[in-house]
């Protein structure tokens, strides 16, 4: 019988590179939630423009803000998702580890009674 070892040690590795993931993209979504620009950040004109440019800005601020909060909805799924990617590894390993000793088999054991 061949034996393997699963080496937890190395998914607990990986598990905290997902964890450092997370942690990395929060201060990248603070930063998204907290760029809004109103329609007079998008104006660009003179007073013999002030009405095209008005309007102008206001589809512009529609279309930044539709960005950003699709930007602020991907970064807040990405760490949900490196969050439980985090977990899941950590829970593969203890469960490796708790029942490594019990699923030793002994294959012959079963084939020669």
């Amino acid at each position: 019988m061949t034996d393997y070892k699963v080496v937890t040690s190395k998914l607990r590795e990986e598990a905290k590179r997902w964890q450092t993931k997370a942690d990395d993209t929060e201060p990248i979504l603070q930063a998204v939630k907290n760029a809004y620009l109103s329609p007079p950040a998008f104006f660009v004109g003179d007073l013999t423009t002030l009405i095209p440019g008005g309007v102008n800005a206001t589809l512009e601020a529609e279309q930044y803000e539709e960005f950003r909060a699709f930007m602020e909805r991907m970064l807040q799924g990405a760490i949900t998702e490196f969050n439980q990617i985090d977990r899941a590894l950590w829970k593969i390993a203890d469960e490796y580890d708790r029942t490594d000793s019990i699923n030793e088999i002994d294959i012959d054991k079963a084939y020669h009674v």
